[in-house]
């Protein structure tokens, strides 16, 4: 098999600034691909179109999620299309496979009065990884930043004068997004009060680091981490994720006002589409409005 490919083509998305979490799941998935076409003999990736639409439908049989399948198969759509890039084909084979045709709400989010509960316990904890843990949340739910983007933010991306943070997003694509005066204030906080005491005479740029690993940037899965264990800790349900924080930052913004297209900017959506979902939220909200202030309501 040509591995040396795969590598090469990794080693572009690297080049591009892909986020390394997207490039792992890359060399996962197409690995997987990988041995698809092994366990059937074929120990080339310049293959029949069939045998890579019949991997597309060995991927849908399988019992996962619509976003889920389609993050394979891009894989390995991506990966053909870079090899019609570089000159190593005439023309892609592989067929490009179709986005998931439904965007879903998860059924739970956190609650705001939930999550200031939670906050209050750990802003007022005494252990200083507790309190990291703390900023990590808050940070998240102020912002609704991905899993990836709170492993990633470094101490240069925290502008207290604009009172904004840059993020990096998906795709290497950076934005800016508003972090409140509150937020601010304890993130400062925690930067020039917390943090240092996780260093252990460690050197990184990265905001949020771990204490076990010596002061070193905390690894993304370590994140995960974080939130069984305080969900174990403050009795919280599994709607409290790093994810299901980020929908409940635009959940809130929506309900209580801001523009869809505000939301998107801040979440950094491709697609306005992405953001609309949020709207669903609101038919039982502007019924209310409707029967209270219309004369015929």
């Amino acid at each position: 098999m040509e591995d040396h490919l795969v590598n090469e083509f990794l080693e572009e998305l690297q080049r591009i600034g892909r986020n390394p979490l997207t490039i792992e799941h890359y060399r996962r998935d197409l690995h997987e691909y990988e041995t698809y076409l092994a366990d059937r003999a074929v120990f080339s990736f310049f293959v029949d179109p069939a045998l890579i639409l019949s991997y597309y439908h060995d991927v849908n049989a399988r019992r996962i999620g619509p976003s889920a399948i389609y993050s394979k198969q891009h894989a390995v759509f991506a990966f053909y299309e870079w090899l019609l890039t570089a000159g190593y084909l005439l023309v892609n084979p592989a067929p490009r496979p179709a986005m998931p045709s439904f965007h879903r709400l998860p059924l739970a989010v956190p609650s705001w009065e939930t999550l200031r509960d939670a906050l209050r316990r750990l802003r007022c904890s005494p252990h200083p990884w507790l309190q990291r843990d703390f900023a990590l949340i808050d940070l998240a739910y102020s912002c609704g930043l991905r899993r990836a983007e709170l492993h990633g933010a470094n101490i240069e991306d925290i502008c207290p004068d604009d009172g904004t943070i840059k993020v990096r997003g998906k795709g290497g694509k950076e934005r800016l997004v508003p972090l409140g005066e509150k937020a601010m204030h304890d993130l400062l906080y925690y930067i020039y009060h917390v943090r240092p005491k996780l260093m252990k005479g460690g050197s990184t740029n990265a905001l949020f680091i771990s204490w076990q690993a010596g002061g070193k940037r905390m690894n993304p899965y370590s994140i995960n981490a974080i939130f069984r264990r305080l969900r174990k800790r403050l009795s919280l349900d599994r709607s409290f994720s790093p994810h299901k924080l980020r929908h409940a930052f635009a959940t809130d913004l929506i309900r209580n006002g801001a523009a869809v297209q505000d939301v998107s900017k801040m979440l950094g959506h491709v697609k306005l589409e992405t953001t609309q979902i949020y709207t669903r939220l609101m038919p039982t909200d502007l019924k209310k409005c409707h029967q209270t202030f219309h004369p015929r309501g």
